[in-house]
């Protein structure tokens, strides 16, 4: 799995994938911010990172890196409830916007977008599947806590898992999921609290 890690922010999605155990090669991260890319280049410094603004993406680029893999977690602020909500009028949804309108013409396959609990409810959203049923991904989208896999943090967030046809998901996708299907759930669980005792040492539950 070659992978594309958009918003890259400090590496979050880059850590979660190498914790997976996922066989996967960021071939690419991109993030506008540069004090989080001092950060992400501490944190990965065998990445490929650019400080780029998204906006200015463009699909020959995306297929240049030969990526079957998209991860991106973009700008929450337009749809969070402290917010003003103001969606896709919001101007930080722009960049999100590029990347939907560039998806037809990639050769990408599979994607995970992270964010924040009230992006299903946003019109941002309705653009997001229908360009995935547009591009013929299958997809499901969730609602999900940490302390639903043993994690003491009980902030909901937003996650959408999608595969272009003929790739299909090991269970019967349908409406938003606020718990993973069967023996997904389970092998998360069992991966994570192997995490946590390996990287914390139990001192979270203490």
């Amino acid at each position: 799995m070659n992978v594309l890690e958009l918003y890259s922010g400090i590496g979050g999605l880059h850590l979660a994938l190498k914790k997976s155990g996922i066989k996967g090669d960021v071939v690419c991260s991109i993030e506008i911010n540069p004090s989080a890319n001092k950060v992400y280049g501490y944190n990965f410094p065998n990445t490929f990172l650019l400080n780029y603004n998204l906006e200015n993406l463009t699909a020959e680029f995306v297929n240049q890196l030969k990526v079957d893999t998209i991860l991106m977690s973009p700008p929450c602020q337009p749809f969070t409830r402290n917010g003003l909500k103001k969606d896709v009028q919001d101007p930080r949804t722009s960049s999100f916007l590029r990347i939907l309108s560039l998806l037809p013409h990639t050769t990408v396959r599979k994607i995970l977008i992270e964010n924040v609990k009230g992006f299903e409810t946003s019109e941002m959203r309705e653009k997001l599947t229908e360009t995935l049923m547009q591009c013929k991904f299958v997809f499901q989208e969730f609602i999900l806590s940490p302390s639903q896999f043993g994690i003491p943090n009980t902030r909901h967030r937003y996650y959408c898992l999608a595969k272009r046809i003929p790739d299909s998901f090991s269970f019967q996708t349908g409406p938003l999921m606020t718990k993973l299907p069967g023996i997904a759930n389970m092998d998360i669980q069992f991966s994570l609290s192997k995490i946590v005792e390996e990287n914390c040492n139990g001192h979270l539950w203490n």
